[in-house]
């Protein structure tokens, strides 16, 4: 198992000294890693199923309203996804695990051949702040503290070994821009 230790201080960058420590307690408190795990895998389903019903809430009974917001923010975390895509072909980063040589992951990501060079920007990062955002682009209620589940689903995927910190501001970043053009367009 790779740790901080194993580094000089004055070689490593700044991104993966955070990496390490972020990732340090993994394996080592049941609680911790339950929490850890939850918001790497689960909470964005929470996070999507809230805006869902958020929608429903504030625009309904007018439908075509609804529907507009969810094609809207469909549209948007597509695009942005394609820029994610497009910004990991450009930077070609490993996963933190396979970098770094070590084994001290949660998981390993479902397609192994197209996700062991796709660490920069992170998807779930961009999925989840594109949620964010939108929320805050149509004035949904309660829209800030969505971005208490986004950081949660970010850290998470630190502490899990897949990602590294640059990594989640990265798909911040993508979502922050989709969202930007898309309030652009909307407002």
């Amino acid at each position: 198992m790779l740790s901080i230790e194993h580094y000089n201080p004055i070689d490593m960058d700044i991104n993966t000294a955070i990496y390490l420590k972020l990732n340090a307690p993994l394996g080592k408190n049941k609680w911790l890693d339950a929490f850890g795990r939850a918001g790497a895998e689960w909470v964005i389903f929470g996070l999507a199923a809230w805006f869902v019903v958020t929608i429903f809430l504030a625009f309904a009974p007018d439908y075509r309203k609804c529907a507009l917001v969810m094609g809207v923010t469909v549209v948007t975390a597509l695009v942005g996804w394609a820029l994610n895509f497009f910004f990991a072909f450009l930077v070609r980063e490993p996963r933190p695990y396979i970098a770094l040589g070590q084994d001290h992951s949660m998981f390993h990501p479902y397609i192994p051949s197209l996700h062991r060079w796709k660490s920069f920007p992170s998807d779930h990062a961009m999925w989840s702040f594109t949620i964010c955002f939108m929320a805050l682009v149509w004035h949904l209620p309660m829209a800030w503290p969505l971005f208490i589940l986004a950081l949660w689903i970010g850290w998470s995927r630190v502490f899990a070994g897949v990602h590294y910190p640059s990594d989640i501001i990265g798909g911040f970043a993508v979502a922050a821009f989709t969202g930007s053009v898309m309030n652009l367009f909307i407002n």
